[in-house]
């Protein structure tokens, strides 16, 4: 509901003194400040007598709001079924449906009223249907496991690095005629300055093995880096028991047959990973990952 416009209404009593003290001979501006009101208050005032024969608030007077509250409430139902709506688009229904004719300043100051403020819409990876009904049985079926059952979970994932990133809005202080100066340049390489691909793995017992992935990544690579990677990392972290579980996300080569097949010859026990998951489930994807 739009906030209700407020202005400062001056008393009859400090009315009566404004009026007073210029019978006095006071100037304007020497009675705002006895009164330490502004002078424009001083001067509507004593025009209002000079014309009106009084200083009492006329009613009905002043300019008629474009819309009522009933139009307001519709405007702002309009905006919450379509969020993305622009202003403009929303003055142009808003006169269809209500008949209320006005700018699309109007529109956007009547929705800040409301609270409702343009801002940018915040990028998340899409989910549809079937990725939020797996999120949401993935996250009953984990609801009870306790603090000892997560340290029995192998978090794992590889990530690109690029070599030479090029910063975003990097700020400098610079004095004019210092623009090239090599300290306030922004170095850029093309395509980042090439790339490599980092495997890694941790539990919280510890830090597993980290390797270099070099090549293109698919199954076998991804065999061989679980060959040479995840198995020591394991017998490490988890020398006197094989109660562990290995986590991965759904990426194609991790769910190929032929990954199946080693996990079930190793005896791996893998957890179950919804698709698009969120990145608080992984912690490695907080940890630079």
């Amino acid at each position: 509901m739009p906030k209700e416009l407020k202005r400062k209404v001056l008393s009859e009593e400090k009315k009566g003194s404004i009026l007073a003290l210029l019978e006095e001979g006071y100037s304007e501006r020497k009675v705002a400040s006895i009164l330490q009101i502004s002078k424009v208050a001083v001067h509507k005032n004593k025009a209002k007598q000079q014309t009106l024969g009084t200083t009492k608030l006329q009613t009905g007077r002043g300019q008629k709001l474009l819309s009522t509250d009933r139009d307001d409430h519709q405007l702002i139902r309009m905006s919450l079924n379509n969020r993305r709506m622009a202003s403009s688009d929303l003055q142009k229904e808003w006169q269809k449906a209500a008949g209320v004719k006005c700018t699309a300043r109007t529109v956007r100051n009547r929705l800040l009223w409301a609270g409702l403020k343009s801002c940018k819409a915040r990028k998340k990876p899409f989910i549809n249907e079937k990725q939020r009904r797996d999120r949401l049985r993935f996250a009953k079926d984990h609801k009870d496991w306790t603090v000892e059952d997560w340290s029995k979970v192998i978090f794992f994932d590889e990530s690109n690095f690029q070599l030479c990133p090029t910063p975003g809005h990097l700020m400098v202080r610079r004095r004019p005629g210092e623009a090239c100066k090599p300290q306030c340049l922004a170095p850029t390489v093309k395509f980042g300055g090439g790339s490599v691909m980092i495997w890694g793995c941790f539990t919280k017992a510890g830090i597993g093995q980290i390797c270099l992935c070099e090549g293109r990544m698919n199954q076998t690579t991804y065999k061989v880096i679980l060959e040479e990677n995840l198995l020591p990392s394991a017998l490490k972290m988890f020398p006197k028991s094989e109660d562990w579980f290995f986590q991965q996300d759904n990426a194609p080569c991790h769910t190929a047959r032929s990954i199946k097949v080693w996990m079930e010859d190793h005896q791996i026990k893998t957890l179950s990973w919804p698709a698009q998951s969120s990145p608080d489930l992984n912690p490695m994807k907080t940890s630079g990952m």
